[in-house]
Formats: structure tokens, sequence, C-alpha cells
């Protein structure tokens, strides 16, 4: 259980402080005011990650050198960034790579900006895959390292005027070896979501939903599939297939989601999916994660708020934003702690 957060240099934040030992936590307040930014330093603390920024960088105040974030929980958690570097610190020790500091507080996120898993682009799909499981898995997030690392050498390779295919040849096996791990990897993650996603939607009362990774290649015989690519990926100077171009379909009762779920499907359909980790974790880990449901009420009707209502009244501890506590069920705001954010 997260019992502080101490933000410095933050977003909007200059400094501040939250004491947050509850099981239940609720950042109330209007539009723009910080309470996203709020869960994101936790989740920052969790994955060395922004849910909303790529270049972790601009979460730096305007005019200010550097923030800091601190999390009290079972450890002590500080996250210093700067333009010059990045620092993570567990209990006061520094980390000497941030693959030491990732994934030891164990965290779920739903953000309404999640139903871009279903509407948004391939690479959203595969970076919310290499995001979930790298923060359980160290060995995938070696290997993802290691792929792109021959990925990159295996393109410039093809960038050259005459290819030297006897190099070719020996990246392509390399890289190879460290497809069949990773796929199999993102394979397995997404059928054991598929296992609590049955227990979730009947709990909600939702419709159906499952997971379905799409490789572009055949599993079964890749290097089969590069050879028939080769003289492809030697015209366009770039490689063509592999776990870099995968992606996984969201369907619900066996249709695309993208094409056949309404806008407020699309959003319970993520909140599901999201549950699902958090149970995929607690099994996995042995330890309950913490729950981060950013402004997850405003797109749900009464009778899925009394649902989700019912389940987060068992975790661990959860974290709510809402502009409104009008709009949360009493039996949930009589045990909650309540902050409210001004501008």
């Amino acid at each position: 259980m997260i019992s502080e957060i101490k933000l410095k240099s933050f977003r909007l934040f200059d400094n501040v402080t939250y004491k947050t030992n509850n099981q239940l936590v609720i950042f109330s307040g209007q539009n723009a005011v910080g309470k996203t930014s709020v869960l994101e330093a936790i989740y920052l603390c969790s994955s060395t990650k922004s849910q909303r920024e790529n270049d972790i960088t601009n979460l730096v105040k305007d005019n200010d050198d550097f923030l800091v974030v601190e999390l009290k929980a079972d450890n002590n958690y500080k996250v210093v960034i700067s333009k010059a570097g990045k620092s993570y610190y567990i209990n006061k020790n520094e980390c000497k790579k941030a693959s030491d500091f990732i994934g030891n507080l164990k965290v779920v996120l739903f953000s309404p900006s999640d139903i871009n898993l279903i509407d948004g682009i391939k690479g959203l799909r595969r970076r919310f895959l290499d995001i979930e499981i790298s923060l359980l898995d160290k060995e995938y997030l070696r290997y993802l390292s290691y792929y792109k690392k021959i990925l990159n050498e295996r393109n410039e390779v093809l960038k050259q005027k005459i290819n030297d295919k006897a190099i070719l040849n020996v990246l392509t096996s390399e890289l190879i070896k460290y497809l069949k791990q990773i796929a199999i990897k993102r394979i397995e993650f997404l059928n054991s979501l598929n296992n609590y996603l049955e227990a979730i939607c009947k709990n909600l009362n939702i419709s159906n939903i499952r997971l379905e990774y799409k490789t572009s290649y055949q599993l079964d015989n890749i290097e089969k599939s590069f050879n028939e690519k080769l003289e492809r990926d030697i015209l366009t100077k770039i490689t063509n297939i592999g776990i870099h171009r995968d992606d996984f379909q969201i369907l619900i009762n066996n249709n695309l989601a993208s094409i056949y779920a309404s806008n407020g499907q699309k959003h319970i359909i993520c909140i599901a999916i999201r549950l699902a980790i958090k149970e995929y974790i607690k099994t996995k880990c042995k330890t309950e994660p913490i729950l981060l449901l950013d402004d997850v009420f405003s797109t749900l009707d009464n009778e899925r708020i009394k649902k989700l209502t019912e389940y987060v009244k068992g975790s661990k501890q959860t974290f709510i934003t809402t502009t409104s506590i009008l709009g949360i069920p009493d039996e949930i705001l009589k045990d909650a702690l309540v902050l409210r954010i001004e501008k």
C-alpha cells in the first residue's frame, strides 16, 4: 500500500505531499488541475515510463531543471529526472540500471486513452505488450533489447548498395532466435489474460472478450518466412517481418471490437483487460498490484459502475480520479480518502 506521495517540479506541481494510507484514495478536481498526473507519477515509479509521454523529460515542470517523485510503500521509491539524465532509487540505494528498478512496485493503470488499444495503430498494441510483459519478466526485457539491436544491424546491411549475404544470414539467424522467445511470451501472456477475461466478463455482465495474437510470419517455420521475404527486404532496404510488425486483435463475441463495439463497450473492454492484468500479476507474483483508475466512471452506466464498485472494494489499494464525487456510489465514498486538488 502506498502511504505517501511526494512530487517536486512534476508537471503542474511545485512541491506537494499527499498522505494516502487508505485502501481507496479518490483524487477529485476540475479538469487540468493534475489529477491524472498523480497517477502518472505512481506509474512512473513502477515502469519508468509515462502513459502520456514518450519522452519523460517532458514531465519536468516548465522552467525547472529536474523533477523528483517519491513514494512510500512496501519499499521507498524515488525517481529523479532532468534533461541530463535519469536516476532511480529503492530505499535510498541507486539502481545501476533502469531494469533493476522496473516492476518492483506492482501497479495496473487504466486510462481513457486505453481505447487506442482498440482503435489505434499496431505500434500502440505492441508497446502495450512490451511494457506489460517487461514489468513482470526481466528475460523478456533482455530479449527485446537484443532483438532491437540485431534488427538495426540487419537493416543497416540491407541499406548497403551491395548486400553481404553471409552477414545477412548470420543476423537473420540471431534475429529469429530472439523473435521466437518474444513471440512465445507474448502469446502466453495474451492466453493468460483470456483465461481471466472469461470470469471478469461474467462478473461485469459484459459480452465475451478475447485477445488473439497475429504474426507477420509462420511461427512454426520462421526461417521459411524470412527466406520468402528476403528479396522484398533487399528491395525495400528494411526487415518486413518480425515481432516489430506483429499485432493482436481484440474480439467481442468473436467479432472485431474496432468495428462492432460501441464507444461505451470499448471503454468497458479496456477496463476488463486491465482487470485481467491485475489478476494475472496477483497469481504470477503472489502479490496484489495497486489499481489506478483514471476518470473511470465517466463512461460507465449505473449498472457497470455498481459492478466495478464491487470489484474495487475487494482490492488491496485503488486510486481513482474524478471531476465530481457525485457519480461515485455511496458504498465506495464512505470508506474512501477523498483528496481535492485545486489548480
